[in-house]
């Protein structure tokens, strides 16, 4: 694996960040799924709690999952019944994991490809 650069370093610690926010919108979500009174309230942290998560993925450079966010805040606002708006919000949040494990193994591929790209598969020189 090769060195990290600065910009590759804080993509990675936002992403971390990002993937601690998940977890927190995760436990909110089952939590949600679990209520059997007041799950509105709940629904309503999740909305504000989506909206925040949104603007700092928008501000760090992460559109496509911002987009994702932003549509998992739509959903936790509209009604429905609870097991469907469970179901929704759950599987948007596991797509949303999804696509930041998917930038943190772009980002380290890219600094393995940078620093050692001729220095990966050393081979013979006659071949």
């Amino acid at each position: 694996m090769g060195v990290l650069g600065p910009r590759q370093q804080v993509k990675l610690n936002a992403l971390a960040d990002f993937t601690r926010a998940a977890q927190t919108l995760h436990s909110l979500t089952e939590q949600f799924a679990a209520a059997r009174a007041n799950e509105d309230q709940i629904a309503f942290q999740i909305k504000r709690r989506y909206g925040r998560f949104k603007r700092l993925l928008m501000t760090s450079g992460f559109d496509p999952i911002a987009q994702l966010a932003g549509s998992m805040e739509t959903a936790a606002g509209r009604s429905a019944s609870q097991r469907t708006k469970a179901r929704i919000l759950r599987e948007g949040l596991a797509s949303i994991r999804f696509q930041l494990e998917m930038e943190e193994r772009v980002i380290r591929k890219e600094s393995s490809t940078e620093a050692g790209g001729a220095t990966e598969h050393p081979g013979n020189p006659e071949e």
